[in-house]
């Protein structure tokens, strides 16, 4: 504890040095989970790469002290070595506290605890004139909520105290295919509501799979009752896969497994590696140690895949979902898509949350793809994701920030509360960093850099973007 004093005060000092001479900074943590792009003033950074351990678990109280770059397989193994997993656990194990809070995240137990800033019990912070203080519900709760979401631009979050539950061995988890839009939404909706389940989300494969969709429900298990499943071994099957050709059953998978099912191709970002190369289970096998989320992210980064990819995480108002749905399947035909069901605390209201229906229930969406015109027609590219903004905010929504973004600035304060931002920021002395829409705002392209790493030279070769024609001829099929 005494050398978490002594970071945090090192960062109020040069806080308040920027805040006397009015110079915005930015915060850097050393990574990026994220392909929201942010060029930062090199000479105006405030560096909190020291802020990476777990201070405490408190077994009797159920709860954990982690500072903000934390990761979430970090805190997850540690916690369950005194029986205790976070009541919201991310698949993706890069994932940090820090940037879960700041940018909005839920999990397949989102259905019953929310999202992961809802299991915070309060934090820490460094405001932006070099003052350190708390912020719970009961202590500064606007400056609680207004932290969610807004990207570091209010203060820079220092100290979580996270909730926690009991853990258990194995999680054991149903597979439930579903022939419809329809029927899967009933059933996410049925499951949704079983206190038994633990945890329940959706995938989408579309028609023309075997499996229109398939939800999958968890319960926590002290021990193994079927058969075995394991997930993050290099000769396992991507979950999302292994999902849709298991058919109806029931599997035993060990806790790490289930909750990190995603790390290994990142949900399904790994596949687009394989364009001229197939996906099977010897080049799975081969490139395993380049499929991890940590090294995808990296991947995508160093390719610019996030010009070429719709990569989007869409909370709609459960009643909304149908429709979603429905245009992302005529108008996009992006699969699988991720389902997840949210459940919202409406007495905790955050800025960068609005719920303008008031609703209590939603439904996360998870988008990873392209079409034949975004992945070669940057005009085309650009439109896409304009319309998916656009629904998101008729439809009550909203987006993860943390996603590649397009409004303009109108558009943007049109769907976010402007004025309750901006009294914030006032309150906090911190009208004088850079704004939340400043932060997101889609930056022009830079100068291409060539690829780092064995791998991303490999998949910049390998992967559907080499397939991509330049002159008119398809390569793929030898022009």
């Amino acid at each position: 504890m005494d050398t978490h004093r002594f970071v945090v005060r090192e960062i109020s000092k040069k806080v308040q040095g920027f805040y006397e001479a009015e110079r915005p900074f930015r915060v850097y943590h050393g990574s990026t989970s994220h392909s929201m792009r942010t060029i930062p003033d090199r000479k105006a950074i405030i560096h909190t790469g020291d802020l990476h351990n777990i201070l405490d678990i408190n077994t009797e109280s159920r709860f954990a002290m982690a500072e903000p770059n934390v990761s979430m397989d970090m805190l997850l193994k540690e916690t369950l070595k005194h029986g205790l997993m976070p009541r919201v656990t991310v698949a993706f194990p890069g994932t940090t506290v820090g940037g879960l809070f700041s940018c909005t995240a839920a999990s397949s137990a989102s259905f019953k605890y929310g999202f992961f800033d809802q299991s915070i019990t309060w934090l820490e912070v460094v405001l932006a004139n070099g003052k350190i203080t708390r912020a719970s519900r009961q202590r500064n709760p606007d400056l609680l909520s207004g932290l969610v979401g807004t990207l570091g631009t209010i203060a820079i979050t220092t100290l979580f105290q996270i909730k926690l539950i009991p853990a258990s061995k194995y999680v054991n988890l149903t597979y439930l295919p579903v022939d419809s839009a329809t029927e899967a939404l009933d059933t996410i909706n049925r499951c949704s509501q079983d206190a038994e389940n633990d945890f329940v989300e959706g995938l989408i494969y579309g028609g023309n799979a075997s499996a229109y969709g398939v939800i999958a429900v968890g319960k926590l298990s002290a021990r193994q009752t079927y058969r075995e499943r394991r997930f993050s071994r290099p000769r396992d099957n991507f979950f999302y896969l292994h999902a849709l050709d298991i058919g109806h059953t029931t599997e035993s998978v060990p806790i790490l497994d289930y909750i990190f099912r995603y790390d290994r191709a990142s949900f399904c970002l790994g596949q687009f590696c394989f364009g001229r190369i197939p996906l099977n289970k010897w080049t799975r096998w081969l490139t395993d140690s380049a499929m991890h989320s940590r090294d995808l992210i990296q991947t995508i980064h160093s390719l610019h895949w996030d010009d070429h990819f719709i990569m989007q995480d869409l909370v709609i108002p459960l009643e909304d979902t149908f429709e979603t749905l429905r245009y992302l399947e005529d108008d996009l035909k992006i699969y699988p898509l991720r389902l997840c069901p949210i459940r919202q605390q409406l007495e905790f209201n955050t800025i960068m949350r609005p719920n303008p229906r008031k609703t209590s229930l939603f439904m996360g969406i998870g988008i990873r793809g392209y079409t034949d015109d975004t992945i070669k027609n940057p005009t085309k590219f650009e439109e896409k994701n304009r319309e998916i903004e656009q629904m998101v905010h008729r439809l009550g929504g909203i987006k993860w920030l943390s996603s590649r973004n397009f409004y303009d600035e109108n558009e943007f304060w049109n769907v976010y509360p402007r004025l309750e931002y901006d009294t914030l920021r006032i309150k906090y002395n911190a009208q004088y960093l850079c704004s939340v829409y400043e932060k997101i705002k889609h930056a022009e392209k830079p100068m291409k850099a060539r690829p780092k790493g064995f791998w991303n030279h490999v998949f910049a070769r390998t992967s559907v973007l080499a397939m991509k024609p330049r002159d008119g001829k398809d390569r793929s099929k030898g022009a």
